[in-house]
């Protein structure tokens, strides 16, 4: 990706002086010279500036006027003034308006440069400890949530393919944020893994869905399964196994009702201790799946290796696999590897007919998505008032076992491919 070059905007009446600058910064910037405040306040308006040089004395309005106008339309740039009166007055009086530099004329231009450079380096560091000073708020922000149990935990059902039952759900946490509504993963996980809250968020998650796992069965649902993600953090800590069978216990839940799900890039950290733990997982008799399978590092000794009983088919591969043959042969190829290694596929992202169709016709095993039901709270999971409810068989209009040509079309193509 091309960098963006940093932004200035001249503004000076006298179009000798704005020239001369716009000719000398535009070597090194991107400018734009305008001759009023007028035309710099348009400007400003339309599109962002790092860096705004502008004469002090101009007709109608000047720089020191156009200031508080700055301050409301580009905030994050640095202002600087030039002016034709080497007075400390004037300079004096510009700082107090909220420039930084100030330049006299006549000038040369190697002041100048050094000036601009002064003032950008100044922005930067500015933006850094703006973006440091946020930062830090967030963190606190995130870690009073997690004090006073702002998490909570939405449950999207997955559905055995080859007889459209309900089999298990996915945890899924979320951030109910009082100021700003309800946060999802992609909004404060990166946070809570560079601070290292999410090893406690994830405890908090892996104790509810074990929980609400057990509630399930006590209503009757006796082999419902819940998935729970793993972050790397959690997997490498050195009691994440006891906090798992801490949680099993607490809820009362047999290890064969729980599947963890951790991802290729987050084994990849550090291989050989994440193996080791997904093993021991596996032998108190947890499920482990490889969550976004082929977006990773996936390859046949790697796969091999791994104590796993399923994979999950990204949503990316199933999106475009009715329609698309290169896709239609990955998700056969994905499909047909896991079987072969005996592993069960389940494929996230189905959102249509035609794509569970499709996925049926491939012989994959479970799916999840919209299409059978968007996540959830747990009563929800339950309730008559949910697309699908756990009590019945959940066939869509028309029936999915009938010879689709279409799709045995894409799975010859696929195939041949």
């Amino acid at each position: 990706m091309i960098e963006q070059k940093t932004r200035v905007l001249i503004v000076d009446d006298d179009r000798e002086i704005g020239s001369i600058l716009h000719d000398f910064l535009s070597r090194s910037y991107d400018c734009i010279a305008v001759t009023s405040a007028a035309d710099a306040l348009a400007a400003l308006a339309s599109a962002p500036f790092d860096l705004i040089m502008s004469d002090i004395s101009m007709p109608q309005m000047s720089g020191l006027e156009m200031i508080p106008h700055i301050a409301t339309l580009a905030p994050e740039s640095v202002v600087v003034m030039i002016s034709g009166q080497r007075m400390i007055e004037s300079a004096i009086e510009a700082m107090r308006a909220g420039a930084f530099d100030y330049i006299t004329k006549p000038f040369e231009l190697t002041q100048v440069d050094a000036v601009v450079r002064r003032a950008l380096d100044y922005r930067k560091q500015r933006d850094g400890r703006s973006r440091a000073t946020r930062c830090d708020a967030e963190k606190r922000r995130l870690a009073q949530a997690l004090n006073n149990h702002d998490f909570i935990v939405h449950y999207q059902p997955q559905v055995e393919i080859p007889s459209l039952k309900i089999v298990g759900a996915e945890a899924l946490v979320r951030w109910e944020d009082r100021e700003r509504g309800m946060l999802l993963p992609s909004d404060f996980i990166p946070l809570a893994e560079d601070t290292g809250l999410i090893v406690p968020i994830g405890a908090a998650v892996l104790q509810t869905a074990c929980a609400q796992a057990r509630q399930w069965h006590q209503m009757g649902l006796a082999d419902f399964c819940v998935a729970v993600n793993v972050s790397p953090k959690q997997l490498q800590e050195d009691n994440f196994l006891k906090t798992v069978a801490q949680a099993l216990d607490d809820a009362g839940l047999e290890p064969e009702f729980l599947e963890i799900e951790v991802t290729e890039t987050s084994l990849m950290q550090n291989p050989e201790i994440g193996i080791q733990t997904l093993t021991t997982l596996r032998a108190m008799g947890v499920k482990i799946a490889i969550d976004d399978f082929g977006t990773g590092y996936s390859s046949l000794g790697y796969l091999k290796r791994l104590p796993i009983d399923s994979v999950k088919l990204d949503a990316s591969f199933v999106k475009d696999a009715t329609s698309d043959p290169d896709d239609a042969a990955l998700v056969m190829a994905i499909i047909t590897l896991a079987h072969n290694l005996r592993l069960k596929v389940t494929a996230e992202g189905i959102e249509t007919q035609d794509q569970l169709a499709f996925l049926r016709l491939l012989r994959c095993d479970r799916g999840q998505g919209y299409f059978f039901g968007r996540p959830g709270i747990s009563d929800e999971m339950t309730s008559g008032k949910n697309k699908i409810k756990l009590d019945f068989d959940c066939r869509p209009s028309e029936p999915l076992n009938k010879d689709t040509t279409q799709h045995r079309n894409l799975a010859q193509a696929a195939y041949r491919n």
